[in-house]
């Protein structure tokens, strides 16, 4: 009998870590479906070494005259790592006319592909029509960036 408890207890061990290892190759949080995981990876250019998107306190708030983290009170901000030529830039992009809500997301280039997370105040699940909008809108503002000092931009 205390053989098949030693198997079953390795079977459900086994069970558990592949759980757990599926969990990291996919890259995902709670916060985020695999159809957002995947239009990520593909939307992100391959210039970037690393993507976030997050809430961004406005600047016009005053100490005292209100809470900049409630709904709708952040605005959305967009930071990317660009390699190119030989060197490193960071470039960010803050949207302040933008309405509806900020979204939390880090996308990291590692040696297998793309890690995608989102643990932040407003996961992509939340809205994912509004998310796919808002990073479409933080990859093309990065980019337009560059567009505009032609010597910087790696963008083809």
């Amino acid at each position: 009998m205390l053989r098949h408890d030693t198997s079953s207890l390795r079977h459900a061990f086994t069970g558990i870590m592949l759980v757990a290892i599926s969990w990291l190759v996919t890259g995902c949080s709670d916060g985020i479906s695999e159809a957002d995981v995947a239009f990520v990876t593909a939307g992100t250019p391959p210039q970037f070494e690393s993507l976030r998107m997050y809430g961004a306190a406005p600047d016009s708030i005053a100490p005292g005259r209100g809470n900049a983290h409630t709904a709708g009170g952040l605005h959305q901000g967009c930071q990317a790592i660009i390699r190119s030529g030989g060197r490193v830039v960071r470039e960010t992009v803050i949207f302040e006319d933008a309405p509806g809500i900020s979204f939390d997301l880090d996308v990291t280039r590692t040696p297998n592909g793309w890690n995608v997370t989102s643990d932040g105040l407003t996961p992509p699940s939340t809205d994912p029509v509004g998310f796919r909008t808002r990073f479409t809108n933080c990859v093309n503002a990065i980019r337009d960036k560059y567009a505009a000092e032609p010597e910087k931009a790696p963008f083809k």
